[in-house]
Order: C-alpha cells, then structure tokens, then sequence
C-alpha cells in the first residue's frame, strides 16, 4: 500500500473523511453500548432468578416473614376497587384503562409530478390535496400550503391517558407501581351503556363529543377505551417484598442500574420465565445489532469511493474481492466490522461465545483475502485503480 497516495487522498477528501469517521465512531460506541446493556440485563436477570423462591400467597401467612426476600408467585390478580370514567359510565375491573383521543381535522397529502417538458430547474410540480380523519395530535393547518378554508384548532380539549388501579393483588401480596406497568395485554371495551351526557354519543364502540356520531365537523372528538389485566386472568411475578408489596429488586452487582422485576400473563415456573425472559431480550439485542449493521453499512457507503480503491490494493487481498462492486465491497467489511466490534465485550464477559464471534468477523477477510490460497507463480496483474460497478 502507498501511503503517499493516502496522504495525498486524505488531503483531497478530509472533510467526507471526518464526517465518515465521526459515524464510524458513533455507530461504533451504540454497538458497544447495545451488547453492554445486554451482558448486563443477562447478570441481573441471572442474579433475580438465582435469588427467588417460589411461595403460595393464596394460603393464609405472615407477610413480615418474607420481608426483604425476592419470590416467585403465580395467581390470579384481584382488583380492590374498578377504575371508573364517570363521563362515559365505563367501570372496569382491570388493572390499566387506557384512554385514546382522537379530533378530526383536516389533513395535507402532497404529490409530486415529473414535468420533462419544462426547464431543469421546474422538472418536478407538487400537488397538495386536502382531506379529513382522525388524528391522536393537533395538526397545525399554519403550516398548510393552501390555509383559506382549511383551518384546525390549535388544542385539544381532552388528552390521552392511562389509569393504574390503586389496589391490585395476588393473593394477600399487592403489587407495585412499577409491577403493574408491565401490564400489557390490552382489549377492546364494546360498551351498549350510554352516557348520560348528551353532548356524547356512543357509536360502534367510540364515544363521540359532537353534534353527531355519523356525520363528523373538525373539532369534533372521538374516545376509546381498552383495558389491561382483567380480574382473575392468571399472572407470574418475580419481585422482592417490601412492607407486603412486590417491588422491583436491586440487584446487588449493580447498584445503579434500574431495578427489574418480571410479571408476565400466564402461569409460568422459575424455568419456564428465565427462558421466556431470555428470548425476548435476545430478539431486542439482534433488533439493535441489525440497526448497528445498517449503519455502519451507510457509513461506508459514504466514504469515497478511492479509500475502497486504494484498500483493494493491499497484498494481502484477493482478486475475487477486486472483482466485485462497490456495495458488495462494503457489505462485506461492514458485516465483519460489526461482529468485530460485538465480540468486544463478549470476550470479556463470555471468552467461549466472543471467540466465535470473533471467528464470525474474521471468516469473510479470510475467504477474500491470499492468506489461505497459494500464490501462483504468474506475475501478479497491476494495481487496481478502477471502479467497475458492472463486474461482481
């Protein structure tokens, strides 16, 4: 490799270089952050199971003598007092009512059209069409291409909101705020009870403040409601005991992580609930680390094309990689790059699983690279010093 020419590239492209580098570094440090945050919800996840005890809470106890002690229960949730919307007569025994607000107003689409008949700077015309729906936030018509005639209020009189039950139990153990966030599995209510306000009308399930439930005005509002956690569906929770409340536990090892408790729907043992919890944080991590992989891709793709170029020309590289595009070029180092950087903390945290990883990262260098073929005794063809999108 000529490290004059990279000088002198380096020269003719610092600034694209720069800007390139900085995603580098940024993608970089979110993969690092991303595989750190799952070796750590692993230890604490392993650390909560390890320390719970399985117990009946539906058999009369003292409370006191599991104070302070992380257990697991399962049963059905019981529900002191229903949360209530007055306004609408809906009462519900459940642990979460959810309130959705929507108000019609107008809404802008856009269109563009290609004009080849014009002069290049007007080879594209924008159309703006105006129409009415619903929406869950205020849309400023201030904002609109074409106002006259088109105007929205700039409020809403009424907002989305979710109501936690004060009282909820399992057995004689209540739970906590934090415990019954978790709460998730929402349904639909299907009231036939009318308010008995007249300003609003109850139709197919929505609850409408307007003069009708069928012909709509902008301004006009339109509620549903769902609820979560009904009475007596079956829970698992794990959690520590605090004053006969289940509350997140602090895991010892990490004092200033947020505490983690697990409440799932359904009647799960210990085992069953650690491989439950353990493939849904997987599926999350490999969320993160294909976003990390497309990123580093698109900072790839906008380096210049000749640091690709004087790259191809390392000793070390083959001529099937020479051959191949561009963005093939790319995928590849991105796809090696990515796992190089997550087999980081893994060969910390976990040697065994980080070393193939690792292995992962290195196999498409190697299968590109001389390093594993033997060198034949023809002269070597000329540096590549040309792209050629066509050839793969």
């Amino acid at each position: 490799m000529d490290w004059s020419a990279i000088r002198n590239h380096f020269k003719q492209t610092w600034l694209t270089t720069i800007l390139s580098l900085i995603l580098f570094s940024g993608v970089t440090y979110f993969l690092l952050w991303a595989e750190s945050q799952t070796i750590q919800s692993n230890l604490m996840l392993e650390e909560l199971m390890s320390a719970a005890e399985t117990i009946d809470v539906h058999i009369e106890d003292e409370p006191l003598r599991y104070e302070g002690r992380v257990v697991h229960i399962v049963g059905p949730l019981r529900i002191l007092e229903p949360i209530s919307e007055p306004d609408y007569n809906i009462h519900v025994q459940a642990v979460k009512l959810r309130k959705r607000v929507q108000m019609y107003q107008w809404i802008e689409e856009t269109t563009e059209q290609d004009n080849f008949l014009s002069e290049p700077a007007e080879e594209s015309q924008k159309t703006y069409w105006y129409h009415k729906d619903w929406r869950d936030y205020v849309v400023d018509s201030s904002l609109f291409y074409i106002r006259p005639g088109h105007h929205n209020p700039t409020s809403m009189p009424l907002f989305s909101e979710t109501h936690i039950a004060e009282n909820v139990k399992i057995g004689w153990l209540y739970l906590s705020l934090d415990v019954k966030r978790k709460v998730n599995d929402y349904y639909e209510i299907w009231s036939d009870s009318r308010p008995e306000r007249s300003d609003i009308k109850l139709h197919s399930g929505f609850y409408y403040h307007g003069d009708s439930a069928l012909e709509h005005e902008i301004g006009d509002l339109r509620v549903h409601f769902t609820y979560a956690g009904r009475e007596d569906d079956i829970y698992t929770a794990v959690g520590v005991i605090e004053s006969g409340t289940l509350q997140p536990y602090s895991p010892a090892s990490f004092p200033t992580a947020d505490p983690i408790s697990i409440l799932r729907k359904g009647s799960y043992s210990l085992k069953q609930l650690h491989n439950l919890e353990k493939r849904d944080a997987n599926i999350h991590t490999w969320k993160y680390r294909l976003l990390g992989f497309v990123q580093v891709f698109a900072s790839a793709m906008t380096l210049h094309p000749d640091w690709v170029t004087l790259f191809l020309q390392c000793q070390w590289i083959s001529s099937n990689l020479r051959r191949c595009t561009r963005v093939w070029v790319n995928l590849v180092l991105s796809f090696s790059y990515t796992l190089l950087i997550i087999s980081i903390p893994w060969l910390i945290h976990k040697p065994s699983f980080g070393a193939i990883v690792f292995g992962g990262a290195i196999l498409p260098l190697l299968h590109y690279s001389t390093v594993l073929t033997r060198r034949e005794l023809t002269p070597e063809p000329p540096p590549y010093t040309r792209w050629n999108d066509d050839m793969r």
